[in-house]
């Protein structure tokens, strides 16, 4: 009896002893990181005819940023879910994460076709069997044009400068992107309507997100 009274005792002093460490330790909070797009400062040849863009709609998913030894990456927003671009040489706010303290040196994310279990975020990514990841309306030769791609792509992209997030810190990191330049090979402007041009524009649009910064003004620069 006196062996499982000390047992006893012994169990109420280890989870008290716990309590008590629990509560005196400093809770580690993390830093706030925003991702935003914005227009590249790339400017294409015209070398024939027009092209204006009304409506660009990304669909993402998996944004994560990792830090310098590589052995750790932290998710900003899992989604899928649409980025409307601003195309007016304006940033476009996508993504909010609460992120660990350390440093990081790269931003991961992908561009995304809707899988058949998905839910479309927007009901202009799914259309009878087909699902599509990147939407660009506008106008080709004053022609209307809607161009729908089902391209999908990892993206892996530097730092321009690695960025420290620490307890209660605020950072935004901008990722240029030019739709424009999705239409354009060799500097030549391409038909969206033309299926024969479908290949040369999705390999436009897998290349187009250059870099990575971190840009707190959210000016783009």
């Amino acid at each position: 009896m006196k062996n499982l009274i000390r047992s006893f005792a012994a169990i109420v002093a280890f989870f008290a002893l716990t309590f008590y460490t629990g509560c005196d330790s400093t809770e580690t909070t993390g830093g706030t990181v925003s991702v935003s797009f914005a227009p590249s400062s790339t400017t294409p040849k015209i070398s024939a005819g027009t092209i204006q863009l009304d409506t660009v709609k990304i669909l993402l998913r998996d944004i994560k940023i990792k830090n310098q030894s590589g052995n750790d990456e932290t998710n900003i927003k899992v989604g899928p879910f649409v980025v409307y671009l601003n195309i007016n040489d304006m940033t476009t706010d996508f993504a909010v994460g609460n992120v660990p303290p350390r440093s990081y040196d790269r931003i991961r994310f992908r561009v995304h076709t809707l899988e058949d279990s998905e839910t479309p975020p927007d009901p202009e990514f799914k259309e009878g069997n087909s699902r599509y990841s990147v939407i660009v309306k506008g106008l080709y030769n004053s022609v209307p044009f809607v161009y729908k791609s089902k391209k999908s792509a990892h993206q892996d992209l530097k730092l321009e400068t690695p960025i420290v997030v620490t307890d209660n810190s605020t950072a935004n990191l901008t990722i240029t992107v030019d739709p424009p330049d999705w239409f354009y090979k060799d500097n030549v402007l391409m038909d969206p309507n033309d299926p024969a041009n479908e290949s040369d524009i999705n390999n436009n649009i897998e290349h187009s997100f250059k870099k990575s910064f971190r840009d707190d003004d959210h000016d783009g620069k």
